[in-house]
């Protein structure tokens, strides 16, 4: 089965490297929610029609780690705080 390289998915957004990941990101992605653990500030990020989250090392200013969340229990720790009134 072929993935679904549709301009707006996450399979496409995978298929990308990482410097056009960043891009589309900055270009695209709407910052809904930022939280702090110890090192890094991670950033939930709705990119098109799915959310990424970034983890930005607080040391550095640098995006150590972009990963795209698949599943709703992933979204646990944004919940409370997370307003979707940006999206609509």
């Amino acid at each position: 089965m072929q993935p679904n390289l549709d301009a707006n998915g996450a399979d496409f957004f995978h298929s990308l490297a990482y410097q056009d990941q960043l891009n589309l990101i900055w270009q695209r992605g709407i910052l809904l929610e930022a939280r702090r653990i110890p090192g890094f500030w991670l950033h939930l990020v709705a990119v098109n029609t799915f959310f990424v989250e970034m983890w930005i090392c607080q040391r550095q200013y640098s995006v150590n780690l972009v990963r795209v969340l698949t599943d709703t229990n992933e979204l646990e720790p944004y919940i409370d705080k997370l307003s979707l009134s940006d999206l609509l």
